[in-house]
């Protein structure tokens, strides 16, 4: 197309140069600038695009969009834009067709639970016959079967619009999506028209970021303001979170709020929950009616993804009873409270992805629900990351913990043993916890103290398959490393009972006593 129709939806544009010049791409990587590239030059929180103007010209951009005038001696058209996040949004979707126009976009923010919950509505979209996509933490599900490796929670919008893309041309007729709070402050999610927005909760995360939770909620409360613009959309919203209430008040002049909890006030309401090791039930207030809801994911933070879900899925057409009956083949979401061990096992392992607080105080309830022995969690903070909130998780992990062992999670740039030492710093047993730089060892630790009926939670990196560290990921799967250790440590015992069977063998061979084992 030409860059006059590229750039037909900006705002107030100030073009230098030719319109009629064809573009065939965008970018916001001077590196990927070629012939018919127009180069998008964003500020970014390390580096800033303006810089790399140049170097995009010299590869070959065939425009140049920006915040700044052009110098005297450009060579190339160049669009003036007030932002070019917003500019790149709007581009991206002039270039790609506008897919979003022809989806069902049901998008999930807070702090915790997005990703459980998206999987969720994903799965009852796909099962009311209404062939769905995906973008979130884990994955990027792009219909008829396809999948890529996620990059981020939320991508860039220029990846979004590509990928919003894919999905309409593999015959998707709607989007789960988790909408992450960096993504609503740097506009990447900037003109989609969500058809439903839910709201999970909001406790403390991102403070390195966002400086103060006040602030945290005014950016996630972006979403449910691009819903209340448009003609239509439901907003979904967690009743029983002191953030959502907030939400709740400022919105529901609106008439499009839809509210979720065990609250009396709950438009989707649970009641009589009960859950094991196989998973959940409950039963579903809403309207009057009742639905006796099965899950296979275990606790209550699941009851509120459950029930986020079915009231995301209902606001997008489909059949709650229908729903209700599809949400008891939902799937594992990977890394999230999932159980490592088999049933025949001394004792149980799960993963979960945990690395707030809040969540980890939700999950180590879950799981003393389940009446173990003991619960021995291994943890970690992230580096790079806000520093205030490492203390208050290991004061969450010993709180639900007859034993910790902190350790490393993805250190970054910093070193795993300051890390290590912040969080100590919540601690109040000392008896209680231990402190264990190598993760893999930590985890090693955790499982050799087992005892017959205890539970053994590793947390903070769930479906992660890496260990950032110095600038590098190396290989590091929690659930591949507890498998790899267990069969060590069975097969260890296993040789042992081995030998103490064939000696006593012996002993009868040779007509002495066989002793106790």
């Amino acid at each position: 197309m030409t860059l006059r129709e590229l750039i037909s939806h900006l705002d107030k544009p100030v073009v230098s140069g030719s319109l009629d010049t064809t573009i065939k791409s965008l970018t916001y990587d001077s590196r990927k600038a070629t012939k018919g590239t127009a180069f998008v030059a964003l500020r970014g929180s390390k580096s800033d695009g303006h810089d790399f103007i140049l170097a995009a010209i010299e590869a070959g951009a065939s425009a140049i969009i920006a915040e700044q005038a052009p110098p005297d001696d450009v060579s190339v058209p160049w669009v003036h834009v007030k932002f070019t996040r917003v500019a790149l949004a709007q581009a991206a979707a002039v270039l790609e067709g506008n897919p979003a126009s022809t989806l069902a976009i049901a998008g999930v923010t807070g702090t915790n639970g997005k990703t459980t919950t998206v999987y969720l509505i994903h799965h009852l979209l796909n099962q009311g016959q209404k062939r769905a996509g995906l973008l979130g933490t884990v994955t990027y599900d792009l219909g008829g079967g396809k999948q890529v490796p996620a990059t981020h929670t939320t991508p860039e919008s220029l990846e979004i619009q590509s990928l919003l893309s894919q999905m309409r041309d593999n015959g998707c007729r709607a989007c789960a999506m988790e909408v992450s709070s960096h993504a609503l402050d740097q506009e990447r999610v900037h003109g989609l028209p969500f058809s439903a927005a839910v709201f999970t909760n909001l406790t403390q995360d991102h403070l390195d970021y966002h400086q103060s939770m006040e602030e945290y909620f005014a950016v996630k409360s972006r979403l449910f303001e691009m819903i209340a613009v448009q003609p239509r959309g439901q907003m979904i919203i967690n009743s029983d979170d002191a953030w959502g209430r907030k939400l709740i008040q400022r919105f529901e002049d609106t008439g499009r709020v839809t509210k979720f909890g065990y609250g009396v006030h709950a438009d989707f309401r649970a009641v009589n929950v009960r859950y094991d090791f196989t998973g959940t039930s409950f039963e579903l207030e809403v309207n009057g009616r009742a639905f006796l809801v099965r899950s296979p994911l275990i606790g209550d933070f699941n009851v509120y993804n459950a029930l986020g879900a079915l009231a995301a899925a209902h606001a997008l057409g489909l059949n709650l009873r229908e729903s209700v009956t599809n949400l008891k083949n939902a799937p594992q979401v990977p890394g999230r409270l999932e159980r490592v061990t088999e049933n025949a096992t001394r004792f149980q392992v799960f993963v979960d992805y945990a690395h707030t607080p809040d969540a980890l105080e939700n999950v180590l309830r879950t799981l003393k629900a389940l009446r173990p022995s003991r619960i021995i969690t291994v943890f970690g903070c992230g580096g790079d990351r806000d520093r205030a909130k490492r203390p208050i998780m290991a004061a969450a992990a010993e709180a639900g913990s007859d034993i910790c062992i902190v350790t490393s999670d993805n250190p970054r740039s910093e070193s795993p043993e300051s890390i290590i030492a912040d969080a100590a710093k919540g601690f109040t047993r000392p008896k209680n916890h231990a402190s264990i730089v190598d993760r893999r060892e930590a985890i090693r630790g955790a499982l050799e103290n087992a005892k017959q009926g205890d539970i053994v939670l590793i947390a903070g990196k769930g479906h992660e398959d890496y260990q950032e560290i110095q600038g590098k990921k190396h290989p590091f799967d929690d659930r591949r490393v507890v498998r790899q250790l267990m069969t060590e440590m069975y097969s260890s015992r296993d040789a042992v009972r081995a030998e103490r069977e064939a000696e006593r063998e012996f002993r009868k061979a040779e007509g002495r006593r066989p002793y106790d084992s």
